[in-house]
C-alpha cells in the first residue's frame, strides 16, 4: 500500500527535475506530488491508530454525548464530497440520542461510513442519514444507492486491507477504514452492520448500548 504512492511522488519527482524550466509540468508534477503525499499520510494515521488499538495504547475520553450532534457534524462534513461527485446526501429522522462515547472516535467512524457511502454510490445517486433513540440503545443508519456489495464479500470487508471490488469505487482506499470503524464500534460496546441486496445499495447501521443513569 505504501510502495504504489512512493513510486509515484518518485516518478513525479523525476520528471519535474528532467522539465528544466518548464514551469506547467513543475507545477502538474507538484500538485501529483501533493496528492500523493496526502495520501500517504492517511495510511500511516490509520496504521498507526490501528497499531495503538492492537496494543492497547489508543487513548480516548468516554462521556456522555449526543449522537445526533456527532452525526450532524458529520454529515455537514461529507455534504461537500458528496456535492462535488453529484450526490445527494440528505437526513431523515434525527431523534436526540445521548450515548456515552468519545466524539471524535464516533465522528471518525461515522465519516468512514459516509465516506464509502459517497465513493460507492454513483452520480445522480443519494445517500440518506437518519438517528433513532430506541430503548434498546441510539441508532444511526446511512443508506446508499450505489452498486451494493456482493454477498461473497460482505463478510470480508472488515478485514485489514480488504478492498473487494476496487472497480465500483471511483479512488483507491487502503483497505483499512471499515476495520478502523470496527475497532471504535468496538470500543464503544456498539455493533456495527452492513446490509446489501444485489444492486439495491448498502445499508450500514452502529447502534450504541443505552445509556444508564444521568
Amino acid at each position: 500500500e505504501l510502495r504504489t504512492p512512493l513510486a509515484v511522488v518518485r516518478s513525479r519527482a523525476q520528471v519535474a527535475l528532467a522539465s528544466g524550466d518548464d514551469e506547467g509540468r513543475h507545477r502538474e508534477a507538484l500538485a501529483a506530488i501533493e496528492r500523493e503525499a496526502i495520501r500517504l499520510g492517511k495510511i500511516v494515521e490509520d496504521l498507526l491508530l490501528l497499531a495503538r488499538s492492537d496494543s492497547g495504547g489508543a487513548r480516548f475520553q468516554m462521556t456522555r454525548i449526543f449522537l445526533d450532534d456527532v452525526t450532524s457534524d458529520a454529515v455537514g462534513a461529507a455534504s461537500a464530497l458528496a456535492t462535488s461527485h453529484g450526490i445527494a446526501l440528505t437526513v431523515e429522522s434525527f431523534e436526540e440520542a445521548p450515548v456515552d462515547g468519545d466524539a471524535a472516535l464516533i465522528r471518525q467512524l461515522l465519516m468512514i461510513l459516509l465516506d464509502n457511502a459517497v465513493k460507492f454510490t454513483p452520480p445522480g445517486g443519494s445517500v440518506t442519514v437518519s438517528v433513532i433513540n430506541a430503548s434498546t440503545g441510539a441508532l444511526v443508519t446511512i443508506a446508499d444507492t450505489g452498486p451494493g456489495i456482493p454477498a461473497d464479500q460482505i463478510e470480508h470487508v472488515f478485514e485489514r486491507f480488504y478492498r473487494g471490488d476496487t472497480s465500483r469505487s471511483r479512488g483507491e482506499g487502503a483497505g483499512l477504514g471499515l476495520s478502523i470503524a470496527q475497532w471504535i464500534a468496538d470500543t464503544h460496546h456498539a455493533r456495527i452492520t452492513l446490509r446489501s441486496a444485489g444492486d439495491q445499495g448498502t445499508v450500514a447501521e452502529v447502534r450504541f448500548p443505552p445509556v444508564t443513569g444521568h
